[in-house]
């Protein structure tokens, strides 16, 4: 059973990472079940936003067989700085989250086409650093298209097997056009913000708020230009439920990748989109890109990286495309401030709406 756990483990060790990236498998890690690994998530970009420009350190804590979870503790008052290489450093600071360093907007000297790495010391005396990371400039989205349509996905059931699982969404893409240089690779992600509405009667309420649901990817979308270099080409990026009859905003962030973060995130959804079936491809070894200055032999799951950004929105009028499947949908009651359905509402009306 001790594989089976390491699996489990590695596998939730994977899915943090994602999380943490966003900016989300078996893996052939030979790490003990008792032992605590250092995970690392992070990047540095070419625009000053401390929402992008940061590293995120926590430790795994052995798989918990019982409840099938790793527990995760956040790496406290380290040290952490990332340089460039022409000898300029930058120092990220933590907080307010615990575990998360932030490049400052008035340290920032991140410039497209320098190479960075990452320096972490912790409060115990152990430094870990990256590889260096080029900073490759990215094109510009020439738009974003949608369509409605039916997704049919292969999943596991509560008995364990294998079936299809049908729904309704909105699948958008991001339109680009590949330069005309081989050895492209991009990466994307989205925020997704929805407007909604409650039933105040005749009470002198807000009826209508938003909610910023933040990434609403469900795995890290990844691309090169093998097949399309020097192509225009759409990428599908996410899919935006069809859930409420009311008008939705997506915005798609698109990065630049070196080569070998895009194999990094290549494996990574490769091993996150196993079913375990005998028809899935044999698990890759993933490699990090970050390694113990300390130890060599200890194991540091994680990458960081380096990336242009470009993005652009556009918003979906999903009551176009109602009745969606399910019962009709009914405003809460309420101040629609205070209703406690969706995350991050405020009745202040975002761009697009």
């Amino acid at each position: 059973m001790r594989i089976t756990f390491q699996k489990y483990r590695l596998l939730a060790v994977l899915l943090i990472v994602a999380c943490l990236q966003a900016c989300v498998d078996p893996l052939e890690l030979q790490i003990d079940t008792g032992q605590r690994s250092l995970v690392v998530s992070g990047m540095v970009t070419d625009q000053n936003d401390s929402t992008l420009n940061k590293v995120t350190l926590t430790w795994t804590a052995p798989f918990d067989s019982e409840n099938q979870q790793v527990v995760v503790e956040r790496v406290r008052n380290a040290t952490v700085t990332v340089q460039d290489n022409l000898g300029n450093s930058m120092p990220l600071y933590e907080g307010p989250a615990y575990g998360v360093y932030t490049l400052r907007k008035e340290d920032f000297l991140v410039e497209q086409g320098r190479s960075y790495t990452l320096h972490i010391r912790l409060p115990d005396g152990r430094e870990y650093a990256s590889r260096p990371e080029l900073l490759r400039p990215v094109p510009a989205i020439q738009g974003i298209s949608y369509e409605f349509k039916q997704f049919i996905d292969v999943v596991r059931n509560s008995a364990g097997l294998l079936i299809e699982r049908r729904s309704v969404g909105f699948e958008v893409k991001a339109q680009v056009q590949d330069p005309s240089e081989r050895g492209n690779y991009y990466r994307w992600d989205t925020e997704g913000v929805f407007e909604f509405y409650t039933n105040v009667g005749d009470a002198p309420l807000p009826a209508r708020c938003w909610s910023n649901m933040g990434s609403i990817n469900t795995k890290v979308v990844t691309s090169d230009d093998r097949l399309v270099n020097g192509r225009y080409f759409e990428q599908p990026v996410v899919v935006v439920p069809a859930d409420i009859p009311t008008k939705y905003r997506i915005k798609i962030r698109q990065f630049s990748l070196t080569g070998e973060a895009y194999e990094f995130w290549r494996l990574f959804n490769q091993q996150q989109s196993s079913v375990g079936s005998i028809f899935d491809p044999p698990p890759a070894r993933i490699n990090s890109n970050l390694y113990s200055l300390t130890n060599p032999e200890e194991q540091v799951v994680g990458y960081f990286s380096a990336s242009a950004v470009t993005e652009d929105f556009i918003v979906i009028r999903r009551q176009l495309y109602a009745p969606f499947p399910g019962l009709p949908y009914e405003p809460p009651l309420g101040d629609c401030r205070y209703t406690f359905l969706y995350p991050n509402v405020t009745n202040e009306r975002p761009i697009g709406f």
